[in-house]
């Protein structure tokens, strides 16, 4: 059986495309991703020959035929001569992560990935950079800056700036240089976390994060901000980068 065409309208798919400067091959393959994922192209069945396709989307033949490559050497789908083109059974699958929201989620996603430096701060800083969120208790006198790549079977996940209150940072400095953060200011004893927040926005991956995560710079990520009060003042601040293909966000509505 033949995969349903998608319901998108031609004229608006051309006008849509042509809004893009990315390269109309690879708009196209990152569709066809979508209806594979999405089930419009269900495992096992043909896909939309090319003429047809040529006819939804107003495209060049070779221009299809490259999208549709990509596909194939991702492990999406696969070639019959004169059979046609069909979505495998087993696609490659992508490992959701499931965005923290509260402190023990986030203890919990540190402590699943592993944690690799990317810089470390020889020198305590002054100031922090823009919360970004409602503010109003006391501030560290200095915070240790560390610089993070966060990921599981080889694969990077998260690219991570972190802040660190000075005076916990030195107390438990081999921990913090070897582990991630959180995980560490879990497991200081007598350490309660009196107050955390955390905002989540879309944004646009920079040199630093893309460089880590294998991205191009200006890719859509998931930019999460925290912070975390002990009695006293902030202890720690990060800013967090997620490739979105990753992210997951799931909430009980009736909580």
């Amino acid at each position: 059986m033949a995969a349903r065409p998608s319901s998108l309208p031609q004229a608006h798919a051309s006008e849509v495309l042509s809004r893009s400067k990315l390269p109309l091959y690879l708009q196209l393959a990152a569709e066809f991703r979508r209806n594979i994922a999405q089930g419009v192209w269900q495992p096992g069945q043909q896909i939309p020959s090319l003429e047809a396709l040529m006819e939804q989307y107003r495209v060049a033949r070779m221009t299809l035929r490259n999208a549709i490559g990509i596909l194939e050497e991702e492990g999406y789908i696969r070639r019959g001569r004169g059979i046609g083109t069909f979505v495998r059974n087993n696609i490659p699958s992508v490992a959701e992560l499931q965005i923290p929201s509260n402190w023990a989620e986030t203890v919990a996603l540190s402590d699943l990935l592993g944690t690799e430096s990317l810089y470390d701060g020889k020198h305590a800083i002054a100031e922090l950079p823009e919360l970004g969120m409602a503010f109003s208790g006391r501030f560290a006198k200095a915070y240790r800056h560390l610089r993070r790549l966060h990921v599981k079977d080889g694969v990077p996940y998260c690219f991570s700036e972190v802040y660190l209150d000075e005076t916990l940072f030195k107390q438990h400095k081999a921990a913090f240089l070897k582990a991630a953060a959180a995980s560490v200011i879990a497991r200081i004893p007598g350490l309660e976390i009196r107050e955390a927040r955390q905002k989540i926005t879309i944004a646009d991956a920079g040199v630093e994060s893309a460089r880590a995560l294998d991205l191009t710079v200006g890719d859509s990520v998931a930019e999460v901000r925290r912070y975390a009060c002990d009695e006293h003042c902030l202890i720690y601040f990060a800013r967090l980068e997620f490739p979105t293909k990753f992210v997951r966000l799931e909430f009980d509505l009736c909580r």
